[in-house]
């Protein structure tokens, strides 16, 4: 699943029998009430959930406490209020002081973050050097050195990648050229194909003009046009014909350049074009270390939401034959081959044609995948995504034991949705019940939007209303259980009198 950098990439999740009070290693931190959402910092579940800190239990043996630690692991970009749950966990485990690094524009967002933190840490803009600069003023003026480096959010790798350079911080993480070339992905094609995996046709254009002497050579449609570095599917669009592309660009080139959202190297990186592989989409979960896949877990996404790519939710582990798994297993020792020196978490998206056996990479995102992706991993697998970022980015901690699950699965398989309005609307409802929570098979849910906002359709994952995942013994039971969790929702945006545009 995709991510973003407003707190989606994870939002907030909980099982029932997971429900602990917060362990005598955090005792000192504040009592919060525990949300679901970002849009709904600061409500609290009902009922017996009030005030009470969620946490999964850690099993005896595995945390990894050094004593009383000064050196404190920082984490850049902490994101919104949706991240709270995790950098609890973070903290609980690793027993260490966090530190965060945050732009100035998006300080409030991630203002939750600041009683759990021993440092806070703000830089003026975006930027590599800016981040650096801020670092090693911090580093001077307090006499500290950072003892590892991450990030959960998708503008932060490339912040890291630079903090973690041998001539800078020198710790462990994913070279800055190899985070450069994936994070582009005319250069993540262009790196695959001179590695012999498979690519489709695919060309990139910054402008109009560009892209008309593009189309002059035939192209096979349908084809994808999408931002060359982006995440979250937004500006992404299939098209079936050569005038319904040139409007789509038109539109969606003069809205990236103006929304001032988006960091201006990823503007500038232009869009590409790509011939569409019909196949089975899938999303691979795990790690590399020092280049070299440590763990991965194959899932099926369940088929997008027409032609504007929004991801409509899955099914952990997949459930295609085991052949077909091994062949889309060995095309991701193959990308990270192709991606030198990849030391972190991933989440690649790929797809295989299940007449064909062909397999072809979509993308390889170098962080924790987004929405209910941790939550339906750690269910089926024991394993929690975004500790394991947080151990790869610590030589000291991932010295001391092999990176490996924290505790047994607890379902066969997890399902999850990602819902959303087919217009454009004002939202009436966007919640669970009590029932809800109190379901046996819950795992997990996140609700984006507020009562009264304003729904725009077709925007990727800005489009989402809220994701809910349950589990089950198998995948029948899994999806059964979700669709009564979700009568348990209350999802409603009131239509506008005029028709959503498809651009926007």
């Amino acid at each position: 699943m995709t991510g973003s950098s407003d707190g989606r990439v994870f939002a907030v999740f909980l099982r029932r029998h997971w429900r602990t009070q917060a362990s005598s290693s955090v005792s000192n931190l504040p009592s919060f009430g525990f949300t679901s959402s970002t849009a709904n910092a600061g409500r609290s579940f009902p009922g017996s959930y009030k005030q009470t800190a969620f946490f999964r239990r850690v099993p005896r043996g595995l945390q990894m406490n050094a004593g009383h630690v000064s050196s404190p692991l920082l984490i850049i970009l902490p994101g919104g209020s949706g991240r709270e749950a995790v950098l609890r966990r973070i903290l609980a485990t690793l027993d260490r002081p966090v530190a965060v690094l945050v732009p100035r524009r998006l300080q409030e967002a991630s203002a939750w973050a600041k009683p759990l933190c021993s440092a806070w840490i703000e830089c003026e803009r975006l930027d590599p050097e800016e981040a650096w600069t801020a670092v090693s003023e911090w580093m001077a003026r307090t006499r500290q050195r950072v003892a590892g480096c991450t990030t959960w959010d998708e503008w932060g790798i490339e912040i890291c990648a630079y903090l973690c350079a041998a001539e800078r911080l020198n710790l462990p993480y994913t070279p800055l050229a190899t985070v450069r070339q994936v994070r582009n992905k005319v250069r993540f094609r262009e790196a695959c194909g001179k590695a012999g995996v498979p690519t489709p046709r695919f060309a990139n254009a910054h402008t109009e003009d560009e892209l008309l002497r593009v189309l002059e050579k035939d192209w096979s449609y349908p084809l994808i046009l999408k931002p060359a570095r982006g995440a979250g599917s937004y500006y992404c669009r299939k098209v079936e014909a050569k005038d319904e592309l040139l409007e789509v660009f038109a539109a969606f080139d003069g809205q990236l350049r103006s929304e001032g959202k988006t960091p201006e190297e990823d503007v500038r990186g232009g869009w590409i074009l790509e011939e569409w592989f019909s196949g089975w989409e899938v999303d691979v979960d795990g790690w590399a270390k020092d280049g070299q896949v440590e763990w991965m877990l194959v899932s099926d996404n369940k088929p997008l939401q027409s032609h504007a790519c929004c991801e409509m939710g899955g099914v952990y582990p997949s459930q295609l034959p085991e052949h077909l798994q091994e062949l889309l297993r060995e095309l991701t020792r193959q990308v990270v081959r192709a991606s030198p020196g990849l030391h972190s978490v991933f989440h690649f998206e790929a797809l295989v044609n299940l007449e064909t056996q062909e397999v072809m990479p979509v993308e390889l995102n170098l962080r924790v995948g987004g929405a209910e992706c941790p939550c339906c991993v750690e269910a089926v697998s024991g394993v929690f995504l975004p500790l394991m970022a947080a151990r790869l980015a610590i030589p000291s901690v991932l010295d001391q034991s092999p990176v490996q699950a924290l505790e047994a699965p607890q379902v066969q398989v997890a399902a999850s949705t990602n819902e959303y309005a087919q217009h454009k609307g004002v939202v009436e409802a966007c919640e669970g019940s009590e029932e809800l929570y109190s379901d046996p098979s819950f795992l997990g849910a996140a609700f984006f939007a507020t009562k009264g906002s304003s729904y725009e359709p077709l925007r990727g994952a800005m489009s989402c209303l809220a994701w809910l995942a349950a589990g089950g013994r198998d995948a029948n039971e899994a999806e059964q259980n979700l669709q009564r969790c979700l009568s348990f929702c209350s999802l409603k945006v009131l239509p506008v009198s005029e028709p959503a545009s498809e651009m926007t």
